[in-house]
């Protein structure tokens, strides 16, 4: 008697045998496994036929296979066998050559298919997905002496037949690059004219020229004209070189704790994220979701949050979870751009990337604004404080945000309890396999680092050092490496710590009275009434968006507003959280790494941008709302 495999385990166990995918570890694996379909062929149906584009890879799961060839004269013969675990049409992947034999099953089999263009769109963001077939075809190729179009389907050659170069996806440009020039000659223009003329009545020539430096700085940024590492170089440069501040006041930001907090973080999240860990978990939220699609749409949404802690990078959690994502939407049921699709990836984009403010380490942004927030203001703010004081917002915002996913994208008609039909959800899962000594390990690291920050208000260590001693303890088992450093993105870090930097820079330079002189002129009847307050600069966020991308918007509109909002009675922390959750928005697609992270790692077919606008406009909605209901909670907390 034997006990029969589930589907998931025999796919697994078939695709962990192909050498096509030897150089790929078990995530990287699961990730790809996201992508391929469960094909049924009937017995003699052809899967691919000579001449026909290369638009897809294949791997035998069952039956058996004929290879056939059909010279330009003479009738079709049969070359080769293929049975379970045996690829064909991998040179499809990465050139787009025309078939070179056609391949028919010779019984009832079934196959799992890559379309080519899911591939392309995978190894952009898995790069060493591409690199290793590369490496493994050129190996096969070496072997065989083979140089045919597509090594599975091939037949024997004559000398002079070439091998087909391999062609690599085109990296995507960035974001406006024709107007990055622009952006740098406006940059300069600005950086000439406050330089070269007279400082405003009540500031210094320095602070003329530090509010220069930063100003020149936005079109950069907004145009993506240089990285933004370089970008940071160069503003600490033009502080020490043109007097606004010596090198210890312009490099300040990197001997804060911040900044050995955001290091730390990212590197911690990076570790947990190459583990597996964070994708095991993905995948169980959207395996065990229980309710229907109201129950999917709050178990992805308060999934997201809860992994946010230990995870701060926002787009990362999305880009993990996406191609998880797509399964469980054909796994349910829903057709891809059907209205509960749609609702599925909004609740994904809500729960993993728009939530970013509910604690201090939900996002290296938020890490960022406590940065830039007063001195007085920050010695106030532990782990806990800020998730006290960011909770009235954030339960207001979550809870109105899944009722509104809920009833916007809820199916029409009677929900139905539907069983998963194509077990990709569990192929996944039994790729990763039990859970790894770095995915255990990693956890406990997660947890403890967690715990540190709950309980900061009794031992009083400052969440950097609680973070990098648990980023120690992971080095010493191995988990941290230094592959996992050389995957952080240390040109963020370098803006991270110019931007946290400012504060200092200002204050030594009369900026930051001149300025909270100046904005308190213009916004002073509304700092009186600090709901009013609150709702225009919600809005200011909103416009400023638009052009400014939120990772740079949320800290400068924060450096800008808190010194007036001190002024006024209300905490600065009220407008580092405003600014936080408000400059997140996606209203045009361009706005958010994030949502883009979504709708590329869906493939692009899930939901449309027409369909997510309208979740767009009920988070600016559900943001104002929740922003402006917080401020009799603050006020009884004694924020305002």
């Amino acid at each position: 008697m034997s006990v029969r495999q589930t589907p998931g385990l025999e796919y697994a166990t078939v695709l962990t045998r192909v050498d096509l995918f030897a150089g790929l570890d078990r995530v990287t694996l699961a990730k790809l496994a996201a992508h391929l379909e469960i094909v049924s062929v009937d017995a003699g149906a052809a899967v691919v036929r000579q001449g026909d584009p290369g638009d897809a890879f294949y791997v035998v799961v069952k039956g058996a296979f004929g290879v056939y060839v059909a010279p330009p004269e003479g009738e079709e013969s049969r070359v080769n066998a293929l049975g379970p675990g045996a690829p064909f049409g991998e040179m499809a992947l990465l050139t787009g050559r025309p078939r070179s034999a056609s391949v028919r099953a010779e019984t009832p089999a079934e196959v799992l298919r890559l379309e080519r263009g899911r591939f392309l769109d995978l190894v952009r963001r898995e790069p060493q997905i591409g690199l290793a077939l590369a490496a493994t075809l050129c190996e096969r190729l070496r072997r065989a002496h083979v140089p045919s179009a597509d090594v599975s389907e091939a037949v024997t050659a004559g000398p002079d037949v070439r091998t087909p170069a391999i062609v690599m996806p085109a990296a995507r440009p960035a974001r406006r690059p024709t107007f990055g020039t622009a952006g740098i000659a406006v940059a300069a223009a600005v950086v000439l004219g406050t330089w070269l003329t007279s400082a405003p009545s009540g500031l210094t020539p320095a602070g003329w020229r530090a509010v220069g430096t930063l100003v020149a700085a936005v079109p950069i940024l907004a145009l993506d004209a240089v990285p933004e590492g370089i970008l940071a170089l160069a503003l600490t440069a033009a502080w020490v070189l043109g007097g606004v501040a010596p090198v210890s006041v312009a490099l300040s930001g990197f001997a804060s704790t911040s900044w050995v907090l955001l290091v730390s973080v990212l590197v911690l999240g990076a570790a947990i994220a190459a583990s597996g860990l964070l994708y095991r978990i993905a995948l169980w939220i959207v395996a065990h979701s229980r309710g229907g699609f109201a129950g999917q749409v709050a178990a992805l949404t308060v999934g997201g949050v809860l992994i946010g802690p230990a995870v701060p990078n926002a787009t990362g959690r999305v880009t993990l979870i996406a191609p998880a994502l797509g399964e469980l939407v054909d796994a349910l049921g829903y057709a891809p751009g059907s209205l509960q699709a749609a609702g599925l990836a909004m609740a994904t984009l809500i729960g993993f990337g728009q939530m970013v403010g509910v604690f201090l380490t939900s996002s290296t942004t938020a890490l960022l604004v406590f940065a830039v927030l007063p001195a007085e203001t920050r010695r106030d703010l532990s782990w806990l404080t800020w998730a006290a004081h960011a909770a009235p917002t954030s339960v207001i915002l979550l809870g109105g945000l899944v009722s509104v996913v809920i009833w916007l994208y809820r199916p029409q008609g009677a929900e139905r309890a539907m069983q998963p039909r194509s077990g990709a959800l569990a192929l996944q899962r039994a790729l990763l396999g039990p859970p790894s000594r770095a995915e255990r390990l990693s956890l406990l690291a997660a947890i403890a680092l967690v715990l540190g920050f709950v309980t900061q208000p009794w031992h009083r260590i400052e969440p950097g050092w609680i973070a990098a001693l648990t980023l120690g303890a992971l080095a010493l088992t191995g988990v941290v490496n230094g592959e996992t450093l050389r995957s952080v993105n240390w040109s963020f870090v370098l803006l991270f710590g110019t931007l946290a930097s400012l504060s200092a820079v200002f204050g030594r330079a009369g900026v930051d009275h001149w300025m909270a002189g100046v904005v308190s002129a213009a916004v002073q009847g509304l700092a009186g009434v600090p709901v009013v307050f609150v709702a225009v600069v919600t809005v200011l966020c909103f416009a400023v968006s638009l052009v400014l991308r939120w990772q740079a918007a949320a800290p400068l509109l924060t450096i800008a507003l808190a010194p007036v909002a001190a002024a006024a009675g209300i905490s600065p922390f009220v407008v580092g959280l405003v600014t936080l959750i408000a400059c997140n928005g996606f209203f045009l697609p361009y706005q958010s790494t994030t949502y883009l992270a979504l709708y590329h790692g869906t493939g692009g077919g899930l939901f449309t941008h027409r369909q997510a606008r309208v979740a767009a406009l009920a988070y600016g909605v559900c943001t104002l709302l929740a922003l402006c209901a917080s401020v009799p909670v603050w006020r009884a907390m004694g924020l305002l």
